[in-house]
């Protein structure tokens, strides 16, 4: 099937798709915001984990004589691979044939649609990968049978000892203050955000402490403004509700919380000691035929194809090669909380 760019090009296509990318991105909430995308002229990362916790104290000295010799941060020496992902998406013989008396403009605006398409399933897979990495601390891909470990610690995957949906006077702020107390054992700091499906949020403003009480005797459950002013004021991190789902279902369990640090800029990986979402360079990306810059080469790239026999039919492509991975995988933490 040979390269179609007689309404579009690779080069002109894949900026297309990239916009749209973070379109899409902005419009459903994203994981991106704790593993920003980072762009890399390689399939392959390499990196240090588990270097952003506690360190060794220095030493006072007297005067004239040399400072104590430190140590380096403990950490495991990672080197990964970043697997393919994209999807084909056709324009039949039977689409193409009833546009056929269209002008360049509608069939282009088609094959922008299809792009978006492509590009999305893109963007909703590497989503519920972010989310898989958030919980359980490793990279695991069903369709290729991996399972990167990151190497979380076991203290930082938890579940109540009460489940919250066994009765309203569990105390919820209790479980929040036992983990981020955990967490911060751990890294030194405080987690900066909780972040929880709806269902979660409601199974939480249920609960007795929450409660706000009306003259008369009565009660009303509270509003999320309501739990958060509790939350902060109990010296606990701010709740962020999250339930972006795909066609597989919820990105994150309804049943489930994260304690992770402050959400950054989606693009801002340097600012982001958790980890990062990486985008390698695809070999299309490099074919002088799609007319790439060198610059631009990294990341999710697109074009259009088409058969030059019967049936004729065109392709919009999305190709990418990309993975989130946890540099510091202690700075997540996950509770189950309902049944």
């Amino acid at each position: 099937m040979a390269l179609w760019t007689d309404l579009i090009d690779p080069a002109t296509l894949t900026g297309y798709v990239r916009e749209a990318l973070g379109d899409i991105e902005k419009r459903k909430g994203n994981l991106a915001r704790f593993l920003p995308n980072r762009t890399v002229s390689d399939i392959v990362v390499r990196f240090v984990a588990g270097q952003a916790g506690l360190v060794a104290e220095a030493k006072f000295r007297a005067y004239d004589a040399p400072p104590k010799l430190g140590t380096q941060p403990s950490g495991k020496r990672f080197v990964l691979e970043l697997p393919a992902i994209g999807q084909n998406l056709p324009i039949s013989e039977y689409a193409q044939l009833r546009n056929r008396n269209a002008s360049d403009d509608a069939i282009l605006a088609e094959i922008l649609v299809t792009a978006k398409l492509v590009t999305a399933a893109v963007a909703d897979r590497i989503e519920r990968l972010r989310g898989v990495v958030l919980r359980t601390g490793k990279a695991t891909i069903a369709e290729l049978a991996t399972d990167d470990d990151f190497g979380r610690a076991s203290g930082h995957t938890v579940t109540a000892s009460s489940l919250w949906t066994s009765a309203t006077n569990v105390s919820r702020l209790a479980d929040l203050q036992t983990w981020s107390d955990v967490y911060e054992a751990t890294n030194g700091t405080p987690p900066g955000v909780i972040l929880m499906p709806r269902r979660v949020l409601r199974v939480m403003a249920a609960g007795d402490e929450f409660k706000t009480s009306l003259v008369g005797g009565g009660s009303r459950p509270a509003t999320v403004a309501d739990v958060n002013a509790i939350v902060e004021g109990a010296g606990l991190p701010p709740i962020e509700a999250y339930n972006r789902r795909t066609s597989a279902g919820l990105i994150l369990p309804d049943n489930e919380l994260l304690m992770l640090p402050a959400p950054v800029d989606p693009d801002a990986w340097e600012d982001s000691e958790l980890g990062a979402t990486f985008w390698g360079q695809t070999l299309t990306s490099q074919e002088a035929a799609w007319e790439i810059e060198d610059a631009d080469q990294p990341g999710i790239v697109a074009a259009t194809f088409r058969d030059e026999k019967p049936p004729m039919i065109a392709e919009v492509i999305s190709d990418a090669i990309g993975m989130p991975v946890l540099a510091n995988a202690n700075l997540s933490l996950k509770a189950t909380v309902l049944s």
